[in-house]
């Protein structure tokens, strides 16, 4: 637990200098020189930024001591050069830290080290998050990885992330502590956010405030893993969030908030190489496109652009090469004829069952049934503290069509960045129901709408049908949320009383260890998967496959692993 505050302050540090030293960057060349991020920009940018540069290094080698040594340099080097910048933030955060505040918010800090140093292992750490990391730290990428097992060529840009503070070079241990990070680092920005909550005119950027501290108490039990789930959700409501309080709580000029709207929209990008169900978030995109065209900034258009394309790049071009797909499982982008091509049947199976499996279906026979075939089982497989949270949703939304209603009637002017921002979350709620509705998928979307709506009507109106009609909906929204978080508090209560004794208050535990066994693969190599019918094949066991039946259809390309894998 120790270990593990002491690399989170590393890790906000490292964060916040390639942070201010990349939107200084950008500032430069599109002529804003004088906005000020804060503290949750220059971390967004950091996070944005380390993770492009772990894929880049992982198409070229190792991320390992060498890299994250050079990682330092550039972290030490912007340091120095955005030094007053960076001075105004760390003042701020000092303040706070000798403070009282600032000791409500070290608990809190240590609560989520606790959790986040013991207990369970999310399922797909031991079926292939905990492998992919030590892929990269060993090798960074080899040719048709993909093929050894599918769930490879998922290729989260997340992992690249978490490979980068590992640590095993230093401490001899591969830590997995980001989400651990994110969870904390997010949890105290918005409880600094909700401090203020009295003078808010509106709420909106409250209610997402709510939704990080409510998804941190989800997720609290399984937060030392390294799974590309919760680093996903906690980005989507990162960016939400901070686009709501632009919205809703900064003063400025039209043009500063377009340039900060535009950088979250890099970071959208970003956040879609994390997991693709958060991909409708580019919808936001369009708000400050629409204003830049209108005035004729073309330069700095092309300057986003180029810092999108940036962000994505390694993405795609670590695609290729682990499974010779554009992006992986979709097989309409048919580019390359490449010998590691992952088969197309193998793709279209795997699409297929991560659909019905979302659906409760379990039958890939099933993939075109239709919504009135699926949806009654889908939803009779929904524990009672589910349901509440998609009704909670139903609700959000007629909310949301009655506070339309209402401002057409009082004839308020629309905020188009408070509307791009709802159709945005919409969007990624409908894209995860139609694709591949798991409710830990879009849990982020899930939390953040209801909690929006909730926000929406909390402000001054006068005693009417509206406000009676938005009360009852707000009292709604929270009674079927409150089944939702009562389920996962009392949880977590008892979860934490019974690993007290847990040896990890100063070590974080390690990934799970696992009996494997071993087969010769065609080409000399040996794999190892997991002993009795397993599917956890955890981190140790180097190179493993959560299911032999994948390495057996697979052979090397050539006589070295380096060489990479190929299908038969």
């Amino acid at each position: 637990m120790a270990e593990l505050l002491i690399l989170w302050g590393y890790i906000g540090i490292v964060n916040s200098c390639i942070g201010a030293g990349v939107l200084k960057g950008i500032g430069l060349l599109t002529g804003r020189k004088k906005i000020v991020y804060g503290l949750a920009g220059t971390e967004l940018a950091g996070i944005v930024a380390i993770t492009v540069y772990a894929q880049t290094v992982s198409i070229f080698g190792k991320v390992f001591m060498a890299a994250h040594l050079i990682l330092l340099a550039a972290a030490a080097a912007c340091a120095y050069w955005c030094r007053k910048e960076l001075l105004v933030i760390w003042s701020r955060v000092k303040k706070i830290c000798l403070s009282w505040e600032g000791v409500l918010y070290l608990i809190f800090a240590v609560m989520t080290a606790y959790f986040a140093s013991r207990g369970l292992q999310h399922t797909d750490t031991g079926i292939y998050h905990a492998q992919a990391i030590r892929w990269y730290e060993e090798y960074g990428l080899v040719k048709g990885l993909g093929n050894l097992q599918q769930h490879f060529a998922y290729n989260s840009a997340y992992l690249a992330y978490a490979a980068a503070f590992s640590m095993k070079w230093l401490v001899g241990q591969s830590l997995h502590g980001t989400n651990g990070f994110l969870q904390a680092f997010l949890c105290i920005w918005a409880l600094y956010g909700l401090k203020n909550f009295a003078r808010h005119k509106s709420h909106l950027a409250d209610g997402c405030r709510v939704g990080i501290l409510l998804y941190a108490i989800v997720v609290s039990e399984r937060i030392m893993s390294p799974a590309t789930d919760f680093g996903t959700m906690y980005l989507v409501f990162f960016i939400v969030t901070l686009w709501t309080s632009i919205a809703c709580e900064k003063e400025g000029k039209v043009g500063e908030k377009t340039d900060l709207y535009a950088l979250l929209c890099v970071a959208v990008v970003c956040v879609t190489t994390f997991k693709l169900s958060a991909g409708m978030l580019v919808i936001l995109a369009l708000y400050p496109a629409v204003c830049l065209i209108r005035s004729k900034e073309w330069k700095k258009i092309g300057i986003y652009l180029l810092c999108g394309c940036v962000v994505l790049a390694p993405w795609l071009v670590r695609n290729v090469l682990i499974s010779g797909w554009l992006i992986y499982p979709f097989a309409a982008i048919d580019l390359f004829s490449v010998d590691w091509k992952i088969p197309a049947s193998y793709l279209q199976n795997d699409s297929d069952q991560i659909k019905v499996w979302g659906r409760c279906l379990y039958d890939v026979t099933k993939i075109n049934d239709p919504v009135s075939a699926w949806f009654p089982v889908w939803w009779g497989e929904k524990d009672r503290y589910e349901m509440m949270l998609l009704i909670a949703n139903m609700v959000a939304g007629i909310s949301a069509v009655l506070s339309v209603v209402w401002k057409r009637i009082r004839k308020e002017k629309l905020c188009w960045d408070r509307v791009v921002v709802y159709a945005a979350v919409l969007g990624g709620i409908a894209g995860w129901f139609f694709l591949a509705p798991f409710i830990r998928y879009g849990l982020a979307f899930l939390l953040i709408f209801p909690l929006m709506a909730f926000g929406e009507w909390l402000r001054p109106m006068q005693m009417g049908p509206v406000r009676i009609a938005s009360g009852f909906l707000c009292a709604a929204i929270f009674f079927s949320l409150s089944m939702y978080w009562d389920y996962y508090v009392l949880f977590d209560l008892v979860w934490g009383k019974q690993h007290l004794t847990d040896p990890a208050w100063v070590v974080q535990q390690d990934y799970d260890s696992v009996e494997v066994e071993s087969f010769e693969m065609e080409g000399g190599l040996i794999v190892y998967y997991p002993a009795g019918g397993q599917e956890n094949i955890s981190y140790d066991a180097f190179p493993a496959t959560a299911y032999r039946v994948m390495a057996e259809r697979t052979k090397l390309r050539g006589s070295d692993i380096r060489d990479g894998f190929m299908p038969k």
